[in-house]
């Protein structure tokens, strides 16, 4: 007598569970290294959006401080 039904072999089953973390983890980390991405990209907007606006006031600053030396060279020509 053969019986249709077969029997469940725990051994199949923790093989199985096996099989699928190895195939779902590779696929977590993706998920994973994608969303540091995005994140590492966003960071690097804000910090250039940071660094040109002080490069802006820099440079005023610098257009200020030429404005005074030029101011000072044409006292000092007109002293000599």
């Amino acid at each position: 007598m053969s019986h249709s039904a077969t029997s469940v072999n725990v051994g199949d089953i923790v093989a199985t569970i096996f099989t699928l973390g190895f195939m779902i983890i590779p696929i977590i980390l993706v998920v994973l290294i994608y969303r540091a991405y995005k994140k590492n990209g966003k960071r690097a907007e804000e910090r250039l959006n940071v660094e040109k606006q002080q490069t802006i006031n820099l440079q005023k600053q610098v257009d200020e401080l030429n404005e005074r030396v030029g101011k000072i060279e044409s006292l000092l020509k007109e002293v000599d």
